[in-house]
């Protein structure tokens, strides 16, 4: 049997040095989860704010535009409202004709220079669809067709926005 020490036993004052810092302990552990709680909650929010600054145009794009099989002249507010104008490309090469510059620009709310709308073409099919480009509209070389059973992001930037000046270049 193992004898007992004075040297073993706690004093009062040791005790509650013990009960002191378990208790300090379970404070602190409480205030740690309370600041992640806060602190994820805080992060949330952050996100919603964000959500808003996704727009990559003035317009109010949406949907798709199933221009079916035919060929499909788009006019300015189609072209600032769709995202994606699909073609069923599967009997015939297709056409899209775009619409001028200034039709571009008049539709959108507030335009500026170098500002960008991104849209789709898909070709479900294995014909082209081909663009016919609108007054002041320029179409780079490797914009100027989508192969067929393809879907090609485009991207549409304004170079001009002044009143019967403006220009635009699709890429």
């Amino acid at each position: 049997m193992r004898s007992v020490y004075f040297t073993d036993l706690l004093t009062a004052e040791q005790l509650n040095f013990e009960y002191f810092n378990r208790e300090k302990w379970m404070k602190r552990n409480y205030y740690r989860l309370y600041l992640t709680i806060v602190l994820i909650g805080l992060f949330a929010l952050s996100l919603l704010g964000f959500a808003g600054c996704t727009t990559t145009s003035s317009s109010s794009q949406s949907q798709y535009y199933n221009a079916g099989n035919a060929n499909l002249s788009v006019t300015g507010a189609q072209f600032d409202q769709y995202q994606l104008f699909r073609f069923d490309t599967s009997t015939a090469a297709l056409t899209m004709a775009l619409p001028s510059a200034a039709d571009i620009v008049n539709n959108l709310s507030s335009p500026y220079v170098g500002e960008v709308i991104t849209f789709a073409v898909a070709a479900d099919g294995g014909n082209n669809v081909t663009f016919i480009a609108g007054t002041n509209v320029t179409i780079a070389p490797s914009a100027q067709n989508v192969a067929g059973n393809t879907t090609l992001t485009m991207y549409c930037e304004l170079d001009n926005i002044t009143s019967g000046s403006e220009a635009v270049t699709i890429y």
